[in-house]
């Protein structure tokens, strides 16, 4: 069904090579879910080897964690939540490169449970907005401290959208303290439902819409699959009247990476090449698009995890050589 639908905006594909170069925030995700791995040694040197791809950009992820989803606490963890100290060290040297790098700052939540934080639904909606705030407004201090030019309000939290009031109470009040860009990371099928996007300087996508429909796939095809997504997303630019930033996309290097992005548990064969067609595709959709800011892509380990070859990371993959060439002129 996705490919038919795909067939149907052919007439969208590109005549000719996308400049993803002309994007104007070329970026990666530096992840890692422990206290100091931003700020070692391992952690430093890869906020380098993110700026050798050609990145203009480093999103910086910090988790905080709840039991389940309808937990009214949100809470660091000492071991897995990153100092602020670490992700300090890391911006500046995200700043110090003879090639600067912007900075985004991406709180996340994790559920202790397993449950995707899409799922969160407070009984106590007031409690958790409160116990939410505490743990954002850490970062939010240091954001604005460091002068760091994005910050991302929530991630992927579609389960409380509904509480609207409390959301643009939250906005207002880190207007309050931090004067860069304010964005919120909605998932690709929650993006349609956030009440807020107007409150806010740009919408803000995680894509993880599936791009192929079977396990072997070339890169015609996922280029035709892209079309109707990329309709989707215009439409919702329009709607909002707001450019659109893509703050997460990525592809695991495996067979039917493009059928399932957001699985990061499937077991299947490695394949590097795959991974590379789903990145030319992503650039080549996106890159001529004057509407869509940019790409943060998921992600960029700061320190190894012994499973980056089914991981998402394009590091040292033929991935990363697609994000050279397209973004190094």
């Amino acid at each position: 069904m996705i490919l038919s639908a795909a067939l149907s905006g052919c007439s969208d594909l590109p005549s000719g090579p996308a400049d993803a170069a002309r994007m104007a925030t070329r970026g990666i995700t530096l992840a890692d879910w422990s206290r100091d791995g931003y700020g070692d040694a391992e952690g430093l040197n890869s906020v380098v080897d993110v700026s050798r791809t050609g990145a203009n950009s480093i999103a910086f992820v910090v988790t905080a964690y709840q039991d389940g989803p309808g937990s009214l606490e949100v809470r660091n963890d000492p071991q897995r939540t990153p100092s602020t100290q670490s992700v300090a060290n890391a911006i500046v040297r995200a700043k110090s490169l003879s090639f600067p790098m912007a900075v985004t700052l991406k709180p996340h939540i994790d559920l202790d449970d397993g449950t995707w934080r899409g799922e969160i639904s407070p009984a106590d909606p007031s409690a958790w907005f409160e116990s939410y705030r505490a743990f954002l407004f850490e970062w939010v201090e240091l954001a604005a401290a460091m002068n760091v030019e994005q910050f991302v309000i929530g991630t992927e939290l579609a389960g409380t959208l509904e509480h609207e009031s409390q959301w643009s109470d939250l906005i207002r009040d880190v207007r309050r303290v931090y004067d860069g860009e304010i964005t919120y990371a909605a998932s690709w099928d929650e993006a349609n439902l956030v009440p807020f996007w107007k409150e806010l300087d740009i919408v803000g996508v995680n894509f993880y819409a599936p791009v192929s429909g079977r396990l072997e796939t070339g890169r015609f095809d996922i280029l035709t699959a892209w079309q109707p997504w990329i309709d989707r997303l215009r439409l919702l630019h329009k709607k909002a009247d707001l450019d659109i930033l893509i703050t997460e996309i990525g592809y695991r290097s495996i067979d039917g990476a493009g059928m399932h992005p957001y699985d990061f548990n499937r077991q299947a064969a490695v394949d590097y090449d795959e991974q590379a067609d789903l990145y030319w595709g992503t650039l080549e959709a996106l890159g001529d698009q004057p509407w869509v800011r940019g790409v943060l892509w998921w992600n960029w380990l700061a320190r190894s995890s012994g499973n980056e070859s089914v991981d998402y990371t394009p590091k040292g993959k033929p991935a990363e050589k697609e994000l050279v060439d397209a973004w190094i002129r």
